[in-house]
């Protein structure tokens, strides 16, 4: 069995040496006298006992023109990004939700385990059935076995694209978090990319024999839920868009540190973040603490969370965050998109002028109807940070021996009777029933389950559980693991041999989002001790759509001993909206019927229909 090198070693113990006179040095008080006092980095209200958390939330239709372009979205209280749940480990998280839509919804808390509360984990046709149209539900579950970065977001068809997303943190009680003393303030960074329509006529193409199985390809990208976009550049020319200068400004002090959390809410675009003349610590992937590891510049995929640190040692001035969009991992074509996504980190005593910096990548300005250049940083393919430099802070043990071995491979191809090119995990093409959950399916012992449900039980409690996700021949996929977080053993690209490919046996990376890089592998392991039903998915959000999915059935004797609350299997009392079929832009019939469900008005005029 091969394992981590020895050079990796190495440049990780650099790494930890700078970190630590890095925080040696800036905890000693500077002699200028106009330099602030340094805070500690203490969670707001901590309460050494566990707290209800309470969240009213009111789930409606609404406009926004984040970079400039008008269109209809979907909002959390009239918020986007929508309200940020921040809470402390150990307290219960309760989320009352409304659907004031006319179409169901639902919720997934992307990072959270769910232990012990399988059936708020919020994936329609696995843990429940969707929320009806006009209803309200409640979400509760805890937070003992998480802390760390993470988010929330709408898991009914696409409606996530459409602006139902949101921060999740989960503080760290002061006494055992490692990182308390190693920054003063902290600020969340939430990336996106952004698309002029709204999903529903996108999915519609996408899902047709037009679109050839590609993805669509988005408009712009968001920092924080602000953009800029060139008027001159929409297409169609006629949408309406109103020339815009506001993107995310981040406030910062002279000689502080910040600690970024950086947040990935993309449907489909993989980010390189950098800001111009800083450093970047990385110190937690997806709720895991890491021994710090310094780079210049983060890659970072949809669904993914780093936390960095920042020191603001640099000259008084204002310096470009740069989240540039990885090209090379969106189809080609013509497009308008501009890839690099602008915030402005500033200075105190700098004033409000606009940066100057330089990037360590200059592009050529973007033209109209032509492929944007690209920053080489994503030539070769979009990827994780190097495995082998990255180790959780708490070793824990590589997980052995394997119990479970799935080979996943995953492909896409021409359906013979529609000619819509759909995703294939194993030659199946995922095709559940939102009103029919496996979890409630699951209480009958006898249940079977169909091909496309795509079901695979997990009967025996700690079993070792390895999947190869085999993307030997197509672009790359982040893969996200519900209810779990798991041990990524192997990353590249070829093909994975047991024995011969180099594996990450010491202390591997955990974390719940893995990217599968183009024409390559990840190899990821976990334990089965969480009874659920849990999906395993492409987080590319138009991969979810065309079939990237499965479920694990786990334990499934124990969950069906814990039985299901009285208020979820209630929701399976509602059918389907009349008319209603997955993935295809689905809008209300009587609403098709008599006029569009929700549209954007500008001086009086509709301008665009939202499907959903």
């Amino acid at each position: 069995m091969q394992t981590t090198s020895p050079s990796s070693w190495f440049c990780r113990s650099i790494a930890i040496t700078l970190f630590t006179l890095l925080t040696l040095l800036l905890s000693t008080p500077l002699s200028n006298s106009h330099t602030p006092a340094l805070a500690q980095a203490v969670p707001p209200d901590f309460s050494p006992t566990p707290r209800n958390r309470i969240f009213f939330w009111k789930v409606t239709y609404s406009t926004l023109a984040p970079d400039g372009v008008t269109r209809p979205v979907i909002l959390v209280n009239e918020k986007y990004p929508g309200p940020k749940i921040e809470v402390n480990r150990g307290d219960y998280v309760t989320v009352i939700v409304e659907n004031a839509l006319d179409v169901p919804t639902s919720f997934h808390w992307h990072g959270m385990t769910m232990r012990g509360d399988p059936w708020y984990d919020g994936v329609p046709g696995m843990n429940q059935c969707p929320i009806p149209a006009g209803t309200n539900f409640t979400y509760a579950f805890g937070t003992d076995d998480v802390v760390g970065t993470h988010w929330w977001h709408a898991h009914f068809e696409n409606q996530y694209i459409d602006g139902l997303v949101g921060a999740i943190i989960i503080r760290d009680p002061p006494a055992t978090n490692p990182f308390l003393r190693a920054y003063d303030e902290e600020r969340n960074v939430i990336l996106t990319d952004w698309y002029h329509q709204a999903t529903g006529p996108l999915l519609q193409t996408y899902l047709s024999p037009a679109s050839k199985g590609h993805e669509p390809v988005p408009n712009s990208g968001l920092i924080n839920g602000k953009g800029t976009f060139d008027c001159k550049n929409v297409i169609p020319a006629d949408l309406p868009c109103n020339q815009t200068t506001d993107r995310a400004v981040f406030h910062v002090i002279p000689n502080r540190r910040y600690r970024l959390r950086i947040i990935n809410t993309a449907a489909a675009a993989s980010f390189l973040f950098s800001i111009d003349g800083h450093q970047l610590l990385v110190i937690e992937a997806d709720g895991t603490d890491l021994n710090p590891f310094m780079v210049d510049s983060l890659p970072i995929n949809t669904g993914q969370r780093y936390s960095v640190i920042v020191v603001t040692n640099q000259d008084i001035a204002n310096y470009w965050m740069r989240a540039e969009i990885g090209m090379h991992c969106l189809p080609p074509g013509q497009h308008n998109l501009d890839p690099i996504v602008l915030g402005e980190f500033r200075y105190a005593g700098a004033g409000v002028a606009t940066p100057t910096s330089v990037g360590r990548w200059v592009p050529k300005p973007p033209v109209k109807g032509q492929d944007p250049e690209e920053n080489p940083a994503f030539l070769a393919a979009c990827q994780d940070l190097d495995l082998f430099a990255l180790h959780p802070l708490k070793a824990v043990p590589i997980l052995e021996p394997i119990t479970n071995n799935y080979h996943v491979k995953m492909t896409f191809k021409k359906n013979p009777e529609d000619d819509i090119v759909r995703g294939y995990l194993n030659d199946i093409t995922f095709d559940g029933d939102a009103w029919n959950p496996t979890i409630v399916q699951n209480l009958n012992e006898a249940a079977t389950y169909t091909v496309g449900e795509h079901v695979m039980r997990l009967d025996r409690r700690d079993a070792v559980v390895q999947i190869i996700l085999d993307n030997s021949e197509g672009g790359e996929h982040p893969f996200h693991l519900h209810g779990h977080t798991f041990q990524v053993i192997a990353q590249g690209v070829g093909f994975y041999e047991e024995g011969k490919t180099p594996i990450n046996s010491i202390n591997p990376l955990r974390r719940d989002t893995a990217t599968v890089p183009e024409n390559g592998f990840t190899v990821i392991r976990f334990k089965v001790d969480n009874p659920g039903v849990w999906s395993l998915h492409c987080h590319i959000e138009w991969h979810v759509s065309t079939g990237l999915v499965m479920q694990f059935l786990e334990l499934p004797d124990e969950l069906r001993a814990m039985g299901i609350p009285k208020h979820v299997g209630k929701l399976c009392e509602t059918p389907a909206p009349r008319g209603f079929k997955a993935h295809t832009g689905f809008m209300p019939a009587a609403a098709a019927a008599a006029k569009p469900a929700v549209a954007a008005f500008v001086n009086g005029t509709t301008t665009t229909t939202f499907n959903h």
